[in-house]
């Protein structure tokens, strides 16, 4: 989302340059917190949101009281990077490479067809994510008497800000565009009629509440596993660090494709593409990403790191099947 960083977001989100794979000269910048290893990128295109849609993030690391005497040890930054490096190695990884490369050598003459259906599940699929987030927050504020009140507290008000900026609230600005409102002129753009005509349509998104039902079954139960109200809130952050770690790969490489289809296709159609929303993705996931990673690091003990990778699998598992079946989808078309 070419956030505009406070200054206490700047300390905390330090940007690098990382060469993209196969592109010569072309460069992303990266945040820091993730590990050197990430895996490389197919970028095309450095994106910038309009002004008006640029927006303050905060990020909030741990304080320097946050190690009081008889709390448990937090987790370390390292530890959480470790585990972030495990999903660049993922399924979903494999799996957002294929749809996206189905996705970019979709028929000149057939593309409205074939993507018609795609989109059907992504937009369930986009908006399945606000109830995920939500949750989360439920998990961490449940624990409410059993954690520590200043842990949680700085946990919550990183959680807060991505959720928030779903519905177009950000620090220091007038309410914008929520991001259903955003994907829906993306969508009017390439098609040339409304999103609610497809919705519409009534045909179920049967991979996208596949993917809703698991998500909300493993936030709200442990993964089935943990029934601890401490245990599910790590559970909850592992889960939802791994939701935004995932879509700063998956929303920079659609964007990527979305380029090369404006190129071979949509410009030869007099399309004008409102790019905004995969924009303020492609831009904003590393920084929602870093709030995740900070949230985890303000309340999560070291000895839950089992508990963190537990979640973090899930959700790479279940989200590589949601994106491994509109690969599917879209490969039925080639």
């Amino acid at each position: 989302m070419a956030a505009i960083l406070s200054q206490s977001s700047k300390t905390a989100v330090t940007r690098g340059a990382q060469r993209s794979a196969g592109v010569s000269g072309v460069f992303r910048p990266v945040v820091s917190v993730k590990p050197a290893a990430k895996a490389a990128r197919n970028t095309a295109v450095f994106a910038a949101a309009p002004v008006k849609e640029q927006w303050h993030v905060t990020i909030h690391g741990p304080k320097e009281d946050s190690n009081k005497p008889g709390l448990p040890q937090l987790i370390t930054k390292e530890q959480v990077q470790m585990l972030e490096a495990e999903l660049d190695q993922g399924a979903s990884i494999s799996a957002l490479r294929r749809f996206n490369d189905n996705l970019r050598n979709i028929p000149a003459d057939r593309w409205e067809a074939v993507l018609r259906p795609v989109f059907n599940e992504l937009c369930f699929n986009l908006e399945s994510f606000n109830p995920a987030f939500a949750a989360c927050l439920l998990q961490v504020q449940r624990t409410i008497g059993r954690s520590d009140y200043v842990r949680r507290d700085m946990a919550l008000k990183n959680l807060i800000q991505p959720l928030a900026g779903e519905y177009g609230m950000h620090n220091n600005q007038p309410q914008l565009k929520t991001h259903r409102e955003l994907f829906a002129d993306f969508f009017m753009s390439l098609f040339g009629y409304s999103l609610e005509s497809l919705i519409a349509e009534g045909v179920e998104p049967t991979a996208a509440e596949l993917l809703w039902s698991q998500m909300y079954r493993d936030i709200m139960s442990g993964g089935t596993t943990y029934s601890d109200s401490l245990e599910q809130a790590s559970y909850a952050m592992g889960y939802n660090l791994a939701i935004e770690y995932l879509a700063d790969y998956e929303k920079t490489w659609m964007l990527d494709s979305f380029r090369e289809l404006d190129s071979r296709i949509f410009k030869g159609l007099g399309r004008k593409v409102d790019w905004v929303f995969l924009e303020v993705h492609a831009e904003g996931e590393a920084e929602h990403a870093a709030i995740g990673h900070n949230a985890v690091l303000n309340l999560v003990p070291t000895e839950h790191v089992p508990i963190l990778r537990k979640a973090m699998a899930d959700h790479d598992r279940d989200f590589a099947v949601f994106y491994n079946k509109v690969a599917d989808m879209l490969e039925a078309q080639l």
